[in-house]
């Protein structure tokens, strides 16, 4: 086995590229965005962008999950099942288009300039992740890894003209913000489908009504998840802003400036679960052990999260005040917070996950995910008059404990699987000594930056000392 092939290489490739590249769109462009416009302003867009994000049911129907399962666990499906899959896409993107704007109008949305961009920028970052899915089933995680971060290169170039004023008729505005990443993005789409057509060349292109109603029935347990999944992660930011009356667009504001530190840190869960899925799903295609991944993935996850939770949590006022000078940095710092002890459920849960997707666990899945989202809305009713954004947060971190209980008893009584008492020990160990070093380092009174840089070493000696991380993830191969 190649270095190039172990599971740790290709990880921590495809969260270093990204590391590399996402933070500086989220806190260098996104963030100035939405400082030089002010919260009411970017306020309204995040409320909108987010309605819009509600809907993607309709554009990937599960799609995404259920055609990444399928080629992982047998790569040659790809010349059969792209044709027809493209084509349920068509037929959803045109549908997406129509729901949304209908309902937009209702809600005074459609009204926007940017708003036509907006659901086009939605279809093709949809597409994007469809066609990549095909690239990671087939373990090409290197190459996956490199188109997830080209749209945010272009982006962040192209945005970078329009803060600086280069061009007279790029003047800053969402509109042209948004205009930017449409560019972006339909680059992207070409990008994928030339690497979709090195790795196969040749495809079926008749799909028939029978393979094309099969396509939609099976990816009716994915929809239905990934529906109540982005319902309780994006419904909070609306009910803000519908809900707050003349405050509403600026405390969505408010709340988008800690929600965009959370999505981006979230952002690592995700590139991990995009690794782990086609492998569980090729394990247990073959009938193979998985328990190796699974270990590996829990503690590069853990290792991650810790200090990401500890020292945030210790650090937030000062993280806030340097990303938002001007603004209420006590308000913000205590939503930051709350929405930061959020990543520790939702970091396992990107390990959890896809695992009992790969499996087709849809029963416990769907069950847990209703119960998700009738927590998340009735807390969110009933929070949100009386805390406003900060209601909202208590409620997405409520949820997501829920969900974290719900996965972890379903996961082990599907696999019949048992904790070994030595990994809840280095668990605690880890988690307990990193909260102390963060409680040490913080006393120190050192910069924030580099107290979390501190904090992060301590951490990572503690999983390397405790075994949670360990060289034996260099030997698990990504291509076996």
């Amino acid at each position: 086995m190649s270095f190039r092939q172990s599971f740790l290489f290709n990880t921590l490739f495809t969260l270093a590229v990204n590391l590399l590249v996402k933070p500086i769109w989220v806190f260098g462009i996104d963030r100035t965005v939405q400082n030089r416009l002010g919260e009411a302003e970017y306020g309204m867009y995040f409320a909108i962008f987010n309605f819009s994000y509600l809907f993607q049911i309709v554009l990937d129907f599960g799609l995404q999950n259920y055609n990444q399962t399928e080629i992982a666990s047998d790569p040659s499906r790809l010349r059969k099942m792209l044709p027809g899959m493209l084509l349920v896409k068509l037929f959803m993107s045109v549908a997406y288009v129509l729901l949304v704007t209908i309902i937009a109008v209702s809600m005074g949305y459609a009204t926007e300039d940017f708003f036509p961009w907006l659901l086009l920028n939605q279809v093709l970052m949809s597409l994007i992740i469809f066609l990549r899915s095909n690239i990671s089933a087939h373990r090409l995680f290197l190459r996956d890894a490199l188109l997830s971060i080209s749209d945010k290169v272009l982006m962040i170039a192209g945005s970078a003209f329009m803060l600086a004023g280069t061009f007279s008729w790029l003047d800053l505005s969402i509109y042209h913000f948004v205009q930017i990443q449409t560019i972006a993005l339909g680059i992207t789409t070409v990008l994928c489908i030339f690497s979709i057509v090195h790795i196969q060349p040749v495809f079926d292109w008749k799909p028939d009504a029978a393979a094309l109603k099969k396509i939609v029935l099976d990816s009716l347990p994915f929809a239905a998840a990934y529906f109540l999944m982005t319902l309780y992660y994006r419904l909070d930011t609306v009910m803000i802003e519908q809900m707050l009356g003349s405050s509403g667009a600026q405390e969505a504001g408010i709340y988008a400036q800690s929600y965009r530190i959370m999505e981006s840190i979230n952002n690592l869960g995700y590139l991990m679960a995009g690794v782990l899925l086609p492998l569980f799903a090729y394990r247990l295609g073959l009938r193979m052990p998985f328990l190796q991944e699974l270990r590996h993935g829990y503690g590069l996850m853990l290792t991650m999260a810790v200090p990401i939770v500890s020292g945030g949590f210790f650090y937030a006022d000062d993280i806030i005040a340097a990303l938002y000078p001007g603004r209420d940095a006590a308000y913000s710092a205590g939503i930051f917070r709350l929405l930061l002890l959020n990543f520790f459920p939702v970091a396992m849960l990107y390990v959890i996950s896809p695992l009992l997707t790969a499996n087709k666990s849809f029963r416990w899945m769907l069950s847990s995910l209703v119960l998700a989202v009738a927590l998340n809305i009735g807390l969110n009713y009933w929070l949100i008059p009386l805390e406003g954004a900060r209601g909202a947060a208590f409620a997405t971190l409520a949820t997501q404990i829920l969900m974290l209980l719900s996965y972890s008893v379903g996961m082990r009584k599907i696999f019949a699987l048992k904790i070994p008492k030595h990994l809840a020990g280095k668990t605690v160990l880890l988690v307990g000594g990193t909260v102390a070093c963060s409680a040490v380092v913080y006393f120190m009174n050192l910069h924030w930056f580099l107290g979390l840089g501190l904090i992060g070493i301590g951490s990572l000696a503690l999983s390397l000392l405790s075994g949670l991380l360990s060289k034996a993830a260099f030997q698990l191969s990504v291509r076996e």
